[in-house]
């Protein structure tokens, strides 16, 4: 009768094994979940501030991504937490290549957007509701195929 032995290095590359897996199937079950997620790539953002203590705060924004993938979010107004109450959002978004559908989130839980294509500009007028927790006020996008390129804004929020 043989007897098998089990060394220190097999039983290793069985853990590794049991981890890979587990790995795999907590991925699988959050894209179930249907967990949004992608990339922006190249993004850069320059805003601009006026009012303050004795006036209404308005900031502007203008930016822009070289790239972007999957379902990423995308911040069009760097409020820095400094913003409180409903806003009135005014952007404007373009690409270069490729369509996204862009929304963005309303102060009543709503949704306005619509889609982004080439040579169409998309204009969104909406409130949206900020407390003093909220770093950004973000787009959500949606990309209709692999990538969209060169994707801009320009965005002003006021207060309303």
């Amino acid at each position: 009768m043989t007897r098998r032995t089990t060394t220190t290095a097999a039983r290793g590359t069985w853990t590794f094994r049991y981890a890979v897996l587990a790995t795999f199937f907590v991925c699988c079950a959050l894209s179930l979940a249907g967990c949004k997620s992608g990339t922006l790539t190249g993004s850069k953002q320059a805003c601009k501030s006026t009012g303050g203590l004795l006036a209404d705060k308005t900031i502007t924004c203008t930016g822009s991504a070289s790239v972007a993938r999957g379902e990423p979010s995308l911040g069009i107004i760097d409020t820095d937490g400094d913003l409180s109450g409903n806003y009135e959002l005014d952007a404007t978004i373009t690409a270069e290549e490729g369509e996204t559908k862009a929304n963005v989130t309303t102060a009543n839980g709503g949704a306005v957007g619509g889609k982004v294509v080439p040579g169409k500009p998309l204009h969104i007028n909406a409130v949206v509701g900020l407390d003093e927790e909220d770093e950004d006020v973000p787009v959500n996008l949606k990309v209709l195929g692999k990538k969209v390129k060169n994707l801009r804004y320009e965005a002003t929020v006021l207060p309303q």
